[in-house]
């Protein structure tokens, strides 16, 4: 549309409200010496049905109904000011948008102002339709609205306003236009029929292009004309675009638009139609008009509802403003809002307000009392004086209207996603991965929308997966650390392998099942308990588990199990607890409780809060000493799994050393991809397996666990030396080792480092030893008698 279109018309409405207001004031008398308009409004009493059509253009037009149109809002601010609001808000047709901007554009290039939305027009077109459907319009007002036929068309305020604004009027319409229209007379002509099928070979444009070309137009050609429309016409095409039609510019339309007339013209009659307004191949009525006939001949007229712009982008706002600048909200529409950007409130045992931004299922909290009034301020998405307004309300409502909307947002309970015995998932950026035993295994993506539970913020959420069978970086590092080579080439070694893989995968799976729920302890193989030859790769299966699960990590010296706050840290999201280079000496016992059972969460200040079982994480341990094991101990066994470590990697020759980059740090996409993919090969090796534990002979261990001390050491063996390493000894009982230790001569009986208590664990320590070495004979424990027998 031309924006002055139409500026040396006469005003209708300048008119009538000047015509009227002096008639109102003679026939009513009135001897007011400033008569207005508006007093001519408030005596109804003389007002014609001619009148109120236009009072109700006035009252309809006051309301500034084009500030809902999304088309003419957006177009309007990038005239204005050069800047496009937000599309996230366009409610309609996000291309024809494109359209009108890109039109902007090449107006500005050329030195030109484009607006397709002349305000005097569409009030003109207003004004027009409403006294048409009225029965009000008259003939003489044609000059006035610039209505005039030009060949068989008729131009009017109807033709001269953009698609985008029909629909803006103060009743609802609906049109009837000719269903293929051009397609279907030139069937009639060929008297065949091609219509059905053109747009399914050649697009709507290119056939337009096509119709309208001729001999005038810079580059056209009849022939490539012919030939394109052959595709559609075959033999035919030349009597489509007959050489009469070439050698004519607009010859086709001025033909076509013949029929056009004709047609319409048959429409209107046979449906009795006096009310209406024709745009071009099409005839606009009242919604509630009924048109019986709508097939004449091959012509047949279809059905258009509705006239305004589609919505197709179903989008909500948190407040509405009008012509005025004045802002409503509502607690209502602030709740609609921020459900509609994806806001939850958790339910908590201490009635807070809490709110997390569910952005695919990652709980990701939201600081309302601080961030709220700049995250709505980011959704304005006016200009000028608007935003101004609309901001000003929001600082004002922040802990008013605004919070009463949080009220109104459902609460959930926060559950964070939890694998099952049979399934296992992660979530990464372009979706949930996971597979399913009970399923064949397969791996397979779905949508979060369709994720039960939330998922703590991970790195794992930004990065991309696609699976893959390659060997990566870490699956070969796993095997030279657990084998001490590269190459697994025995049933051994294979075993070996394959029982890392599973810890790995039951460490990498959530599920956590009540009858077992080992810690994972991680140690080096041969361990003196004298000097710590680390560096076996067991920090990195840490930070493997931590790039696969939520986890926390504590120091071996900075976890203390007697300390009321040790888990004051710990959260539902947590999937794994990693206690990290754990001393000599370390309480494994302690850990009991907590590995299979619930854990109390005491925090400072507050009140301590109760970790189910099925929420708790698993725990998994690493150390450079040596971890004391009794074989009768069941209790202990069921709890811990120990895996240790060769000296393949070792101070001198580490991991970064041997793949020339740093693990996880310096990793690229495709070593992500083979990491998690083998972390889902780990995981279901597990759920087909179970946990398969690596047997060690733990003599050696247990007797460097009890005798890492050099007085305990010494005394301990000055006292059987004394008594049992003899030859007449056949049997010997603790309290023949503590009548040794207790003798009065004796300067260290006093430390009591051997006691009715320990003093069994210290001699089955030695013994796990001194019998493996011994050749010629050994002792035995009888639970009978309580003493150690000598046997050959």
């Amino acid at each position: 549309m031309e924006i002055d279109k139409g500026k040396t018309k006469v005003d209708v409405m300048s008119d009538w409200k000047s015509e009227f207001t002096k008639r109102v004031q003679t026939e009513s008398k009135c001897r007011k010496e400033s008569f207005t308009f508006y007093d001519a409004w408030k005596r109804d009493n003389y007002h014609t049905k001619r009148d109120k059509v236009f009072l109700s253009v006035v009252t309809f037009l006051r309301s500034e109904p084009l500030r809902n149109n999304d088309y003419v809002k957006f177009v309007s601010c990038y005239i204005k000011t050069g800047t496009k609001l937000d599309a996230k808000y366009f409610k309609n047709n996000i291309s024809k948008l494109g359209e009108y901007y890109k039109k902007v554009d090449e107006a500005k290039a050329n030195g030109e102002t484009f607006n397709p939305f002349s305000i005097k027009a569409y009030r003109r077109y207003v004004l027009f339709m409403a006294l048409k459907f009225s029965g009000q319009y008259i003939s003489d007002l044609d000059e006035e609205f610039g209505v005039q036929t030009v060949g068989h068309r008729e131009y009017n305020p109807l033709t001269n306003i953009p698609s985008v604004l029909r629909g803006e009027l103060p009743f609802e319409v609906k049109e009837y236009d000719i269903k293929r229209a051009f397609p279907t007379f030139i069937d009639i002509e060929l008297v065949k029929e091609y219509r059905h099928t053109i747009y399914d070979i050649l697009d709507k444009k290119t056939f337009a292009y096509l119709l309208n070309s001729n001999a005038t137009n810079k580059g056209a050609d009849r022939n490539e004309i012919l030939k394109e429309l052959s595709k559609v016409y075959g033999n035919d095409a030349d009597k489509v675009c007959t050489l009469e039609r070439y050698n004519t510019k607009g010859g086709a339309f001025v033909d076509f638009s013949r029929y056009e007339k004709e047609y319409i013209d048959r429409f209107v009659s046979e449906n009795n139609l006096v009310d209406y307004v024709r745009l071009h191949d099409g005839v606009f009525v009242l919604a509630e008009t009924d048109c019986n006939f709508s097939v004449f001949d091959w012509v047949e007229f279809s059905i258009k509802e509705c006239i305004k712009p589609p919505i197709e982008n179903e989008i909500v706002n948190f407040y509405s403003i009008d012509e005025n600048d004045k802002v409503y909200t509502s607690p209502t529409m602030y709740a609609e809002f921020f459900i509609q950007e994806k806001f939850l409130r958790i339910s908590t045992p201490d009635d807070k307000i809490y709110l997390l931004r569910d952005t695919n299922n990652v709980v990701d909290f939201f600081n309302h009392n601080t961030d709220t009034v700049s995250f709505l301020k980011d959704n304005i998405n006016e200009f000028t004086g608007s935003f101004d307004a609309v901001a000003n309300t929001i600082a004002r409502e922040n802990f008013s209207v605004i919070k009463q909307g949080f009220l109104l947002i459902p609460s959930v309970e926060l559950e964070y996603y939890s694998d099952t015995k049979n399934t296992f998932g992660l979530p990464f950026k372009n979706g949930f991965y996971y597979f399913d035993m009970n399923d064949n295994g397969q791996i397979k993506g779905k949508e979060y929308t369709d994720v039960k539970g939330f998922f703590a913020p991970h790195e794992i959420q930004s990065r991309e997966f696609k699976y893959t069978d390659e060997v990566g970086m870490f699956e070969q590092f796993l095997i030279r650390a657990s084998i001490g080579r590269k190459k697994v080439d025995t049933q051994d070694t294979k075993n070996i392998v394959e029982s890392f893989n599973t810890m790995f995968g039951y460490l990498c799976h959530n599920y956590k099942d009540t009858t077992k729920n080992p810690c994972i302890v991680l140690t080096d193989m041969d361990a003196d308990d004298e000097t710590r030859n680390g560096r076996r790769g067991k920090t990195l299966i840490s930070k493997a588990v931590q790039e696969v699960q939520e986890s926390i990590i504590k120091g071996g010296k900075e976890f203390d199990s007697g300390y009321t706050f040790v888990f004051a840290d710990l959260e539902k999201k947590h999937n794994v607890y990693i206690i990290d280079d754990v001393p000599a000496g370390f309480k494994y016992d302690d850990l009991y409780t907590n590995i299979l059972g619930d854990i109390s969460c005491q925090r400072k200040g507050s009140k301590a809060e109760l970790i189910k079982f099925r929420d708790a994480p698993k725990f998994a341990i690493t150390s450079n000493w040596v971890v004391p094991y009794d074989e009768k101990n069941a209790s202990t066994n069921g709890r811990f799994i120990e895996y240790k470590f060769t000296d393949y990697y070792n101070t001198t020759y580490t991991p970064k050393d041997e793949f020339k980059c740093a693990f996880f740090q310096d990793w690229n996409a495709d070593e992500w991809n083979r990491f998690y993919s083998f972390v889902f090969r780990c995981v279901k090796l597990y759920l087909e397996n179970g946990i398969i534990k690596t047997e060690y002979n733990k003599a050696g261990d247990n007797y460097k666990a009890y005798f890492n001390n050099d007085v305990i050491y010494t005394e301990f063996h000055r006292c059987v030396n004394n008594f049992v390493i003899d030859s007449t000894c056949n049997d010997f009982s603790v309290t023949d080792f503590l009548k040794e230790y207790n003798d009065i001569l004796n300067p260290l009986r006093c430390e009591k480092m051997f006691t009715t208590k320990n003093t069994k664990k210290f001699i089955d320590a030695w013994l796990g030893k001194f019998n493996s070495e011994n050749k010629e004979f050994y002792f035995a424990y009888e639970q009978r008698t309580r003493n150690w027998i000598k046997k050959h």
